[in-house]
């Protein structure tokens, strides 16, 4: 099973995958098992539009108890500028133990100094090319309509696209 299935996504995360799914409804097969939680799902976090697409695509993880919540925030030492959900997320990753997919640097150095595996939506594409499971074309195409809806997985001073992929690293 791939390392982003049974995996925790962040809000940016999720937004990003019903982008894809959006424009290529088949890369559903290769996300089968999202998590995330309720708190990703509020109204200042997900338009409701996203949030009704993605709801049927996700199994809801539930939050530390508020004891080992504050218990694993207290020993942290997270980015005072990381958000609420992301805080929340952090701890539920840790909690359980868990991969998570985020985009935000922040949260992914926070969780790889934890010892747990970090990714985001670019290199699950990544994986999926070199595994020969997705085509190059097919991840350009990809690469190209998130670049469209202003999504950018990879940074934006460089081309998205494969060539850009191959050599990227996260976080």
């Amino acid at each position: 099973m791939p390392w982003w299935n049974e995996a925790l996504y962040d809000t940016c995360s999720l937004i990003t995958l019903d982008k894809i799914f959006q424009d290529h409804p088949e890369m559903e097969t290769h996300f089968r098992m999202v998590l995330a939680l309720e708190a990703s799902f509020r109204s200042d976090q997900l338009r409701k539009a996203t949030a009704s697409r993605m709801q049927p695509r996700v199994t809801y993880l539930d939050a530390p108890a508020i004891p080992d919540l504050r218990n694993i925030l207290a020993t942290a030492h997270l980015p005072k500028v990381l958000a609420q959900v992301d805080k929340l997320i952090f701890a539920t990753a840790v909690h359980h133990g868990l991969t998570v997919v985020t985009g935000d640097k922040r949260l992914a150095q926070a969780i790889a100094q934890k010892g747990l595996y970090v990714g985001n939506i670019a290199l699950a594409l990544k994986t999926l090319v070199v595994s020969r499971v997705l085509s190059t074309a097919e991840c350009n195409a990809i690469l190209a309509d998130l670049v469209k809806k202003r999504d950018y997985l990879l940074p934006r001073n460089h081309p998205q696209t494969w060539t850009t992929l191959r050599c990227y690293t996260f976080p």
